[in-house]
């Protein structure tokens, strides 16, 4: 199985580069926010994960490898977009007024819960992409 840091690695640049860039659109573009985007933003990071997980593994990846695999991006997911505003909201007023205004704290399960299937599912098309379902 490959390195679960360098997987986590790779999901933190791809998920921190596409919000900057959403975030962008949304101020600059005029591109309404939304929270399916926001699924789809924390969720299109996995399909790359998904498909260097298989071309880095040295063995076929059994189901508890792709449940490892997933529970570190849902855990990299929760600490950038719930768990970690919501500590720095406690903190610092600007941060709290930010996660007040984005309805975080009520969307928050609504976001997890899409998330996580979404999450799956961009997995299994990265390990397609890279030919994960052969057999050799």
């Amino acid at each position: 199985m490959p390195p679960l840091s360098l997987l986590a690695l790779r999901y933190v640049a791809w998920f921190v580069g596409l919000t900057v860039l959403y975030g962008l659109l949304v101020n600059f573009a005029g591109l309404p926010p939304s929270l399916a985007t926001s699924v789809i933003l924390a969720s299109a990071p996995a399909a790359d994960v998904g498909m260097q997980a298989t071309r880095r593994a040295t063995r076929a990846l059994a189901m508890q490898d792709w449940a490892k695999i997933w529970g570190v991006c849902m855990v990299v997911f929760l600490l950038l977009t719930v768990i970690g505003p919501m500590l720095l909201s406690n903190v610092l007023p600007t941060v709290r007024e930010g996660v007040g205004g984005s309805r975080l704290p009520p969307n928050a399960p609504i976001l997890v819960a899409a998330t996580a299937p979404m999450m799956a599912l961009f997995l299994w098309i990265g390990r397609r992409s890279a030919g994960g379902a052969r057999t050799s």
